[in-house]
């Protein structure tokens, strides 16, 4: 899910937990970095989210993921 920070200092521009804020904006989708903002008093706002499982309303261009590659078989060693 992703949100919008705002920086308590109007205009600042440099990076602050790992986010690029410019004009005292900037958008992540770190939880981490969320609750760090959250706790220091920035403005968290959520502007979007990830789709769930089933729910997603894109236009179908997503591709199946892919077979996993089965794991080669290995051989005991043979004590001596």
């Amino acid at each position: 899910m992703t949100h919008k920070i705002s920086t308590p200092v109007p205009e600042f521009n440099g990076c602050v937990a790992g986010v690029w804020f410019v004009g005292g904006e900037a958008e992540t989708d770190s939880e981490g970095a969320v609750a760090y903002f959250e706790r220091h008093g920035y403005t968290v706002e959520q502007v979007g989210s990830a789709p769930v499982d089933g729910d997603d309303q894109g236009d179908g261009d997503k591709q199946p993921p892919a077979e996993p590659k089965p794991k080669p078989a290995t051989r005991a060693a043979k004590g001596g």
